[in-house]
């Protein structure tokens, strides 16, 4: 065996040193006692395992139970007794091929990660207020930039402004992918629950930083297809758009819209259109997933300008877009295929997946959709989520907050360690669930 004759000896006593194996399992419960679904899952990622460390355990609770959940975690980690763990509470539950939308379960996503090592953190509501990006967020995550850590997300919707919190992550960790989402279930402050091992958190934000021997691949779908041409934003106040190419917001809106056909003005009618901000104005043209897409949560007839939910610099190629079941199905489909071509010889070893409330059942009017799709298209790998008050994803190199969106994360062991053949190493089978 030769090695590169650049690397030291220490260097390659290292490389030598770095387990190649990661090992993950899932389990979901829809025991109606909260108590027997906490016992069930921790039963569960016990023999998922195999007898293997638990270094990293995510869980999502369903907002339906009514309980107090610190015992039941005390509970979970004497029993597991994993390294750090995370999770949050939500209307819908997403594991194995399920999603149970607005009924009683429990989903765990477990790992033995080694060569691994994690950083758990909070933020609450006035800390996040007084932050700012750099010596803030490195000494509360605990990892430094240079060890490029890929993170995990947890957000009350209530007590925290997720924008803020991304765009200092983003400044501080350039680069460094991030997903999660928002807490679901609630309907005001104190009403969602933040997970971070034996407490439970009522506000701010919650995560944890993974470094070392791991690489997290991310997907965003979000299920819009560009209609009508591109526009330049010509005059612009924070959120208000007042003008598209010269022209106001709205008869550029009209003119898009007198484009379709009348099967797709039906669906714009029913709410279905959004506006698409570029990510990239340096691409050459535009294209399907080259776009932020925002809600149009406003129009004034009066001077012609279309409100939207998010801030929109002058300058800033915007493009209208319509959102449909189809358009959802066809696009997950597509960056799933995209992503088994670039990695067909190192799969996932488990996945976190954070899908809208917008999507499920009320987009497709069949339960299971997305997460089937996903295991059929990458392998039965390990994989959990829930369902989100929004989504957090990376387009290009900067996270985002989104919405009606789909985001995973898919991890396997880092660069170094990859395998570099088709066949799938111990530890990294597809679990039983």
């Amino acid at each position: 065996m030769t090695f590169p004759p650049a690397a030291s000896k220490l260097e390659l006593a290292r490389i030598r040193r770095v387990p190649t194996i990661m090992r993950f399992t899932s389990a979901i419960s829809g025991e109606v006692d909260p108590a027997a679904a906490v016992d069930d899952i921790g039963d569960r990622v016990l023999n998922g395992l195999g007898g293997l460390p638990c270094h990293f355990i995510t869980l999502f609770v369903s907002s339906i139970y009514q309980t107090d959940w610190a015992p039941l975690m005390a509970r979970l980690q004497e029993k597991v007794q994993p390294e750090v763990l995370i999770g949050c509470s939500a209307s819908g539950i997403i594991g194995a091929e399920q999603e149970l939308e607005w009924v009683p379960a429990v989903s765990a996503v477990a790992a033995n990660l080694p060569g691994v090592k994690l950083y758990p953190f909070m933020v609450n509501a006035d800390e996040l207020e007084r932050a700012e990006a750099g010596g803030f967020w490195i000494d509360k995550v605990g990892a430094a930039p240079g060890d490029q850590p890929v993170f995990v997300l947890f957000v009350d919707p209530y007590t925290c402004e997720p924008r803020k919190l991304l765009g200092e992550i983003n400044e501080t960790y350039r680069e460094r992918p991030v997903v999660g989402g928002l807490a679901s279930g609630g309907q005001g402050p104190g009403e969602q629950h933040l997970i971070l091992g034996g407490s439970i958190v009522r506000e701010g934000a919650i995560g944890v930083a993974m470094t070392g021997n791991i690489t997290m691949d991310t997907i965003v779908s979000q299920g819009c297809r560009p209609i009508g041409r591109p526009y330049v934003v010509t005059q612009a106040e924070e959120n208000l758009i007042v003008k598209l190419a010269g022209r106001p917001a709205v008869a550029a809106l009209h003119e898009a819209l007198a484009s379709l056909s009348s099967e797709d003005r039906e669906l714009a009618q029913q709410g279905a259109v959004f506006a698409g901000l570029v990510v990239d104005e340096m691409r050459p043209k535009f294209g399907a997933g080259d776009f932020l897409i925002r809600n149009i949560i406003g129009i004034d007839p009066a001077s012609g300008a279309l409100a939207v939910g998010d801030e929109v610099p002058v300058g800033k190629t915007l493009q209208f877009h319509l959102r449909d079941a189809a358009t959802s199905r066809d696009e997950l489909r597509r960056l799933l295929q995209q992503h088994g071509h670039l990695h067909q010889f190192s799969p996932p070893a488990g996945a976190l997946f954070f899908n809208c409330l917008g999507r499920g059942r009320s987009l497709y009017g069949v339960s299971n959709h997305d997460v089937r799709t996903i295991r059929t298209m990458r392998g039965k790998f390990p994989i959990g989520g829930f369902f989100c008050n929004g989504e957090i994803g990376p387009l290009g190199s900067t996270n985002f907050l989104h919405g009606y969106t789909a985001s995973i994360g898919l991890f396997r062991p880092g660069q170094l360690s990859a395998p570099s053949s088709g066949r799938t190493p111990p530890g990294l089978e597809p679990d039983a669930s």
